[in-house]
């Protein structure tokens, strides 16, 4: 695995950073997958996060994209760029410190996380992104984009469609927080 100093990176573009992880990682890409992280309301709570403005709060992104490996035994290690827990934690401690189910009290409902799980392969047949959602209205890019040329497996950027986690999509899960505990917790 390579370290997050080694893997291409690019600040607010992480469905884009996990990409070119995985790509990186080819061909041992049996144990890997995408995780969009998001919600209907397209706001999720998630703590130690780079971007948090006061060290122990939250950021409420509209989604975000990180990318977790399952080994044969069950343990799961995550790989979150934005976060400030270690590269390749397990997938507990990422759980625990990040979703943070004791703070999540606080929020109704409608904050809850979903989740859509895509094996490393599909996701790299299946994203195309034209970085459409990070233009203002006058054209300019709200943040840097990557170096890298556009990712475009098909003609029409799909990106907002894997962040809707009503739209179905062939090969991958649509998981709640029950469900997506479940899946990489040790077996």
């Amino acid at each position: 695995m390579l370290s997050a100093e080694e893997a291409p990176y690019q600040s607010c573009y992480c469905e884009e950073n996990v990409y070119k992880l995985l790509e990186q990682l080819k061909p041992n890409l049996d144990d890997f997958f995408a995780v969009f992280i998001s919600n209907d309301i397209k706001m999720i709570p998630l703590w130690k996060q780079k971007a948090e403005r006061d060290p122990g709060s939250f950021v409420l992104w509209d989604y975000h994209v990180i990318t977790i490996s399952k080994a044969d035994d069950g343990s799961a290690k995550v790989y979150d760029f934005d976060s400030w827990i270690d590269w390749g934690v397990d997938f507990q401690t990422y759980w625990n410190q990040t979703m943070n189910e004791d703070e999540m009290k606080q929020f109704r409902e409608k904050y809850r996380r979903k989740f859509r799980v895509i094996p490393a392969r599909i996701y790299l047949s299946l994203l195309s992104s034209d970085r459409s959602h990070m233009l203002n209205p006058d054209g300019t890019y709200m943040k840097p984009p990557p170096e890298w040329p556009l990712i475009q497996n098909s003609t029409n950027s799909n990106l907002m469609n894997l962040i809707d986690m009503n739209l179905e999509f062939p090969e991958t899960m649509v998981m709640d927080e029950t469900e997506m505990r479940r899946f990489f917790s040790d077996a």
